[in-house]
């Protein structure tokens, strides 16, 4: 074997100093880098692990939180309809409310027209009563040429009111 290894040219005492040499250094590299390297690959692994949980956990989160937020802002709009019927409901009821006091005020003052007109109706017309009692009592003495008494002017007056009143009402 010596000879197969001098033709191919290799020197068979530096082959296995070599092959110690390479059995220290695995050795070495096992004890000392190995372990450590596999000892951070495993840790980097756990890390990513939990990130992922993490990401997963955070990703339910934010769904639950989304689902949490459209049911809220469900509501709000909801109780925003519910106030805005509401004030709609309550400006209606005002509106209704001013309406009537409108209507009661412009009652009152149509009442109290009509109070004012009869009143001054009926002050013309004693005034007319007046006018025309005087009228008839002057016609009567100019007629008379004498003067009347005072229970022929009242009985006159009776007479000549009693006919305008007729003549009034007809009309």
């Amino acid at each position: 074997m010596q000879e197969l290894f001098s033709n191919l040219g290799i020197n068979g005492k530096l082959l296995i100093a070599q092959i110690v040499n390479f059995v220290i250094i695995l050795f070495l590299l096992k004890k000392f880098v190995f372990s450590k390297l596999i000892q951070h690959l495993e840790d980097r692994r756990v890390r990513i692990e939990q990130g992922l949980e993490l990401t997963e956990k955070a990703e339910k989160e934010m769904g639950r939180i989304e689902a949490s937020r459209h049911r809220e802002l469900e509501k709000a709009r909801e109780e925003g309809e519910i106030v805005l019927a509401e004030a709609r409901s309550s400006a209606a009821s005002k509106q209704k409310e001013a309406f009537n006091i409108v209507r009661q005020e412009a009652e009152k003052i149509l009442q109290k027209a009509k109070g004012e007109a009869e009143k001054e109706k009926t002050d013309a017309i004693k005034s007319s009563k007046d006018e025309i009692n005087k009228i008839a009592v002057l016609m009567a003495e100019k007629v008379l040429s004498r003067s009347i008494t005072k229970a022929d002017q009242e009985h006159a007056v009776k007479e000549v009111t009693d006919y305008f009143e007729k003549e009034y009402k007809a009309s």
